[in-house]
């Protein structure tokens, strides 16, 4: 947010009192506000790093700053050693989704907890040496003064604050007794509770009994500076990750309606009309290029959705997918492109995931009748290739693959947990030219996409096993084309198709072992073709409410 429009509009005081409360906050705990009589003034005037004052407004209405360190500035090998390695985890959006669903399984509960300027509360460097002195300059928004300050901990935007913060959090949750997952970093279960903690940064979302989260709440309040909780129930939904997390006696939702509003009003298209659908013809790679505040708005649009579509509106990830490989080089074309894809989010925000609630408690007599499992979700894949549909850029005529893993007792009842929508890299190998990028028939393109399936399958299973969930097995694996579904299933040789051999040897090795089961489904029935090609109004349409629901409306008594 502008600082000049702000300072100048009708909450000038609530501006004014965020900056001094972020400035506050930073002095009480690792800054050090250095004047022109200060003995290390000169010194910081030389040294010091710059950074920003950011302010934002919450959707609660409240003004929120943040200064934030330019940590690319910095001598990263002088400040902590050639050694640091400065790579810190985030959660999955699959894994955050899984937790998020996780909740109906068990009819438990689920809370939210942040914790407040996580990285000030970080273990690392408290610099009492004078010669490892760090220092920070930031431009005060309400004179324009350059204002000095000595630092002392770790602070945002610097490089090593975000790892610096997960050594802290992560080995506390495990002496509190979870265990953390191999496969998800950012996932902490504690088998004796059946307690599920997942972390995206300082954001914590807990999954189990109410007694067992406000006994780790209570832990963390001890341990950490904490806002309060926030809990999920029919009157309160959550806003979490841009995703606002509801229920109903039915469902859980998840819905991106308020961030499609708010990223509709950063790109200053409010008033743009709704359309049906997103793309509707291919993008022009040699229409004319933007200039730099169309190119400006261009990647801004981007980066909202690429959010869009890999927290909660699997509909516009083939979309995303498309546009995103003219990053390189936009044009007015792709810009057309991403409008429209907002003119469709515009007329379609109102949808979303849902989920259907288990609706009672499970026993011990449910657990034995399902043979141990808590309910009988199974976990259903669909699978497509646009073989060499691709055309648009550099390297054409690639194929496009799409995969859905979803979860649900049946098909008519999905819960999309995972999805992707990308090009195909690599189909075959020749021992002389190497890798080849791209594929020779449509069945090689659908057995390729078709294994990719299964790994990312596979994967997820081993998350949700570690978050203490259980799924039915095999997994059902849904193909449209009829050719990859013999290859897929028949034990005969084929020394024509050696170039696949490898990828279908491995999905029927999963079949035999009961892990996958490959089905025939009909193409107007295949959901992943929503992630392959620009469909007709009516066929979008048709698989986007299969994916995506409206919540339903109370009626009065």
């Amino acid at each position: 947010m502008n600082w000049k429009k702000a300072l100048s509009g009708p909450d000038r005081d609530k501006v004014i009192a965020a900056y001094d409360k972020e400035v506050k906050s930073l002095l009480s705990t690792i800054l050090k506000r250095l004047g022109p009589d200060s003995t290390n003034y000169e010194t910081a005037v030389k040294e010091a790093i710059s950074g920003r004052a950011l302010l934002d407004i919450k959707r609660n209405g409240t003004f929120k700053c943040r200064i934030v360190k330019q940590g690319f500035k910095e001598d990263k090998k002088s400040a902590d050693g050639p050694e640091y390695n400065y790579y810190a985890h985030t959660a999955r959006f699959d894994t955050v989704r899984s937790a998020i669903f996780r909740t109906r399984r068990r009819n438990r509960r689920l809370a939210l907890k942040d914790v407040s300027t996580a990285f000030l509360q970080a273990f690392g460097y408290r610099v009492t040496d004078p010669g490892l002195r760090k220092y920070l300059k930031v431009k005060n928004p309400l004179t324009g003064e350059w204002e000095y300050y000595e630092q002392s901990g770790p602070i945002y935007g610097e490089a090593s604050a975000p790892i610096r913060w997960e050594n802290t959090v992560a080995p506390w949750f495990e002496e509190q007794g979870f265990i953390r997952g191999d496969n998800e970093p950012c996932a902490f279960y504690h088998p004796e509770r059946d307690l599920l903690i997942i972390l995206y940064v300082d954001d914590c979302l807990a999954d189990g009994h109410e007694d067992d989260i406000n006994w780790i709440f209570h832990l963390m309040d001890e341990r950490f500076a904490c806002k309060d909780a926030e809990w999920l129930d029919i009157e309160s939904p959550l806003d979490y990750l841009g995703m606002d997390i509801s229920q109903d006696d039915e469902f859980i939702y998840l819905s991106m309606a308020k961030y499609i509003d708010t990223a509709l009003d950063l790109l200053g298209w409010t008033n743009i009309k709704p359309v049906s659908t997103p793309l509707r013809e291919a993008i022009d790679p040699d229409s004319k290029g933007l200039d730099n505040d169309q190119r400006k708005q261009f990647m801004t649009a981007m980066g909202c959705l690429g959010w869009l579509s890999n927290t909660g509106r699997p509909d516009i990830s083939y979309s995303h997918s498309r546009i995103g490989q003219h990053m390189a080089a936009p044009t007015k074309s792709a810009l057309s492109a991403i409008q429209r894809v907002f003119q469709y989010l515009q007329g379609s925000k109102d949808y979303c995931l849902r989920a259907r609630l288990n609706g009672k408690e499970t026993t011990a007599e449910d657990l034995l009748q399902n043979n141990g499992t808590e309910i009988n979700d199974s976990w259903w894949l669909y699978c497509d290739s646009d073989h060499a549909g691709n055309s648009e850029t550099q390297n054409a005529r690639k194929s496009q693959n799409g995969f859905l893993a979803a979860q649900g007792e049946t098909e008519e009842d999905l819960a999309p947990t995972k999805w992707s929508s990308k090009k195909s890299s690599v189909a075959f190998a020749h021992p002389l030219i190497g890798e080849a990028h791209a594929d020779i028939s449509s069945s090689a393109a659908e057995v390729y996409c078709a294994a990719n399936a299964t790994f990312d399958i596979l994967a997820l299973s081993y998350i949700v096993e570690e978050m203490g969930m259980d799924f039915k097995l095999p997994a059902i694996l849904r193909m449209d084309n009829a050719a990859a579904e013999v290859f897929t299933n028949n034990t005969a040789n084929k020394t024509r198709l050696k170039h696949i051999d490898c990828r279908q040897e491995w999905v029927k090795m999963l079949r035999n072992k009961s892990l996958v089961k490959p089905l025939h489904v009909p193409s107007k029935d295949n959901l992943a073709d929503i992630f392959t090609k620009i469909l007709d109004k009516p066929t979008f349409i048709n698989l986007r409410d299969r994916l995506l629901h409206q919540k339903k409306q109370a009626t009065a008594a």
